[in-house]
């Protein structure tokens, strides 16, 4: 199957490929457009929390690759809502479950996705 018949063109990248590997990565961008546009949090506040992230996973010597960086995108989503949200990090576990991601702590994906 290839990526066109797979993805809808918005999601496609001139090359081709699709600009999401897993649906998950989408909706972890959604959710935090979602909240941004709800005031939840500012874009700025967002754009310096998932900075923040990067910056630090780029410390760990972690990968300078997509799915590190969507790792990242997870990381300050959730240390947003757990800052500014009364959310509890269990049912957001749960969430995560139902979505098909596995995290073994907050904001680290782990396994297959």
């Amino acid at each position: 199957m290839s990526s066109q018949s797979a993805f809808p063109s918005s999601l496609v990248a001139a090359d081709d490929d699709p600009w999401f590997a897993e649906p998950w990565q989408a909706q972890a961008l959604a959710i935090a457009d979602s909240l941004v546009a709800n005031g939840v949090f500012s874009a700025s506040i967002w754009s310096e929390t998932l900075g923040q992230a990067l910056e630090q996973s780029q410390a760990q010597g972690e990968a300078d690759d997509q799915e590190n960086y969507y790792r990242c995108v997870l990381t300050a989503l959730e240390a947003l809502l757990a800052e500014r949200a009364s959310i509890d990090l269990g049912d957001l576990d749960e969430v995560c479950r139902t979505l098909g991601i596995e995290s073994d702590t907050h904001g680290r994906v782990s396994g297959d996705h």
